[in-house]
């Protein structure tokens, strides 16, 4: 176990220097009901955007804010979020009772009346999340008796065991009109805490208001479920953010799209965007969608400011398998189109690839030709020879202009030779494909020759040898 320990701080350690691109807000926030200024940390995520909506996730007493901001930075299916840290004590003194203490219900209402204000006032903020460790989550039990929309989620982690009561369990949802995520993380502990924890779930897993999960860390002990559980935590708080909702009876596809973005932005400030357009992709075929609706929805993609080249990539891509190949043109020219406007996230040379696909799809040779060469003098100082390679390829199999193929063919080995390019085709592979253009123009000799150096270069190349054969 104490090697575990010292792994998880030299985790916490390697997690606080990649921390160098979120930004971190320490202030003193004086409090009416405390007398007294309260330390306050505001973990604010990567690129954040005055303008931006972001949840906020609350943690209670002990500080591992720096390592919920670095997981939430490092987990591409969570939503960036704002981490908020103040430093209050423990509320409930030797467990004796589920109410706070004095001082305990002086920081409560400091939390609900003056720390969230200040941040909603201060920032643009949706869905809350309240977490918290040990004494931490005290308070979150306390909070989800007796004011549960206070937050849109709850976590807790190692939670204390009461000496002298037991708890009243449906008091937990007298009150929740929003069903609650609720989280609940047990380490390998003392007893008694365990023992807690299980009777918690047991009493609230068949409730309607809540959505309850149970995770066991055995080789967690009371102080480091938290490392343990976070993530598994977070993924289940945000399950939402990444999982999306059917069509609604009559809804058409660019409606849909509209819709989902709006109700994941109005929960959650943001959604999962590029997950989205991969989703969306897989809803071609559904409700009997035309060509028309698709390219409606295409427009709407493009003109979104979250869209990247990549996106519209994906989406051709998608639409190609489902056989919409004239939308999948104009995704894929949208795709090359957006190169120009926003930051490039997609090799220029694929996209051209697959444009010039669409065409041989529909037995359109000249037009993917064309599209071919003109991707080829578009990216020659990228130094990719894979789109002349095409042009050949193409030139020979479809009986084109197999002579001007074959040099195609012969030009891209003396560039590679002098590299001059790169292709990510073997150079037997190449020679094939010469072979097969000799062939076609019925010049034996020097197909033979071709077939000879591809083998040369690689024996097992079945393809040559089988051609070798019919030559011979």
């Amino acid at each position: 176990m104490k090697n575990i320990k010292i792994l998880f701080l030299l985790l916490l350690s390697l997690f606080s220097q990649f921390l160098h691109a979120q930004k971190l807000e320490n202030i003193k926030l004086f409090s009416t009901q405390l007398q007294d200024s309260i330390p306050v940390k505001i973990w604010l995520p990567e690129d954040y955007k005055p303008s931006n909506k972001y949840p906020v996730i609350y943690e209670f007493i002990y500080d591992h804010t720096n390592f919920i901001a670095a997981t939430l930075q490092n987990m591409w299916s969570l939503p960036q979020a704002i981490v908020v840290y103040a430093e209050i004590q423990g509320g409930n003194e030797h467990y004796s009772t589920p109410l706070l203490t004095d001082i305990g219900q002086k920081y409560y209402l400091f939390i609900k009346n003056e720390l969230i204000d200040y941040i909603t006032s201060n920032y643009h903020t949706t869905h809350r999340t309240a977490l918290g460790l040990s004494q931490g989550a005290d308070y979150i039990n306390y909070i989800l008796r007796n004011d549960p929309e206070l937050f849109s989620a709850y976590a807790i982690f190692s939670i204390e065991r009461p000496v002298y009561y037991t708890a009243n369990f449906k008091t937990y949802t007298s009150k929740i009109t929003n069903k609650k995520p609720y989280f609940i993380a047990v380490a390998n502990d003392m007893k008694e805490r365990m023992v807690f924890a299980n009777q918690l779930y047991d009493s609230l897993k068949t409730s309607p208001y809540i959505n309850i999960k149970k995770e066991y860390y055995p080789n967690a002990d009371h102080s480091y479920s938290i490392l343990y559980g976070l993530p598994d935590a977070l993924n289940f708080i945000f399950e939402d953010y990444y999982i999306f909702r059917e069509f609604v009876q009559g809804e058409k596809l660019s409606d849909y799209f509209n819709n989902v973005l709006n109700e994941k932005n109005d929960r959650y400030g943001m959604l999962n965007y590029n997950s989205f357009i991969q989703h969306i992709g897989t809803l071609f075929n559904a409700q009997n969608t035309t060509s028309s609706e698709i390219n409606s929805l295409l427009d709407l993609i493009n003109d979104n400011e979250n869209t990247y080249d990549i996106d519209l990539f994906n989406l051709g891509s998608l639409l190609m398998q489902a056989g919409f190949y004239d939308n999948a043109e104009k995704s894929f020219r949208l795709s090359l189109k957006k190169q120009k406007e926003t930051e490039i996230r997609m090799e220029t040379t694929s996209i051209y690839f697959w444009l010039s696909k669409t065409y041989e799809n529909r037995n359109e040779y000249a037009k993917a030709l064309k599209i071919l060469e003109e991707g080829n003098e578009k990216t020659k100082s990228k130094k990719d020879g894979f789109l002349l390679y095409r042009i050949g390829l193409l030139k020979i199999e479809k009986s084109m202009n197999i002579k001007e193929g074959i040099n195609n063919l012969n030009t891209l080995l003396s560039q590679v030779k002098q590299n001059m390019v790169t292709v990510f085709i073997s150079n037997d592979k190449i020679y094939t494909e010469i072979a097969k253009g000799y062939w076609k123009l019925h010049n034996k000799k020097q197909a033979k020759e071709s077939i000879i150096k591809a083998l040369e270069i690689n024996p097992a190349n079945n393809e040559a040898k089988e051609l070798k054969e019919i030559i011979n």
